[in-house]
């Protein structure tokens, strides 16, 4: 009910059909506008009794010339996400590490760079540029930064070590609610609220990027 509530609002919310995410084997399942480059998406959680979070979204592919190393970039010299007037107490920052097996994206231990999940009100600048730093050595420095590093990551499955491809991904995400809503325009009114909370998130992170 949770993950109808929460596809329903953002379908409607953006007027959008959006593109469904997930699987069985992960924990959580949700949807995103599926646009290239910066996107809205929302995860509903499995095992947490339908909590469900809004986030803002960056992965680190080409698109129009890899606009997640444009952002890395314009942060590295500005640390602008940090002087944003918003509600920092509620927004959750973080980069990461995406392993690529042609398409598919395996579970790595090193998944999580830097301070990947914190509250945008705890972190500091030296936090957040070692952050910024690890994840643009995710990117290809001999091809100017325009393309996908390869590292040694652990396997999660396996345990396995092994050199793959690599790729940072931003995350920058809120949680709208902890429990299912009671009905649909509480859904819709909880997402709406999300949204306002984030919106000057992902307004900055698409014009530097």
């Amino acid at each position: 009910m949770a993950l109808d509530y929460a596809v329903d609002s953002f379908r409607t919310l953006l007027g959008i059909q959006g593109r469904s995410f997930g699987s069985k084997t992960k924990s959580y399942d949700g949807i995103s506008d599926g646009y290239e480059g910066v996107q809205w998406n929302v995860a509903v959680f499995k095992d947490r009794q339908g909590k469900a979070r809004l986030g803002v979204n960056l992965e680190g592919m080409k698109y129009d010339g890899w606009p997640i190393a444009r952002f890395i970039e314009y942060e590295l010299g500005h640390r602008g996400l940090l002087a944003l007037h918003v509600e920092k107490e509620k927004i959750h920052v973080g980069f990461e590490r995406d392993a690529w097996q042609v398409t598919d994206r395996p579970a790595i231990e090193e998944k999580s760079i830097g301070c990947s999940g914190m509250l945008l009100d705890d972190l500091t600048d030296i936090q957040w540029k070692k952050t910024l730093e690890e994840a643009y050595a995710c990117l290809d420095e001999s091809n100017n930064y325009r393309g996908r590093a390869k590292q040694l990551v652990t396997l999660s499955k396996s345990g396995i070590e092994k050199e793959m491809e690599v790729s940072p991904h931003l995350t920058i995400y809120t949680w709208i609610w902890s429990s299912v809503p009671s009905d649909l325009p509480e859904a819709k009114m909880l997402m709406q609220k999300g949204f306002n909370r984030l919106l000057p998130v992902y307004e900055y992170v698409k014009s530097h990027s």
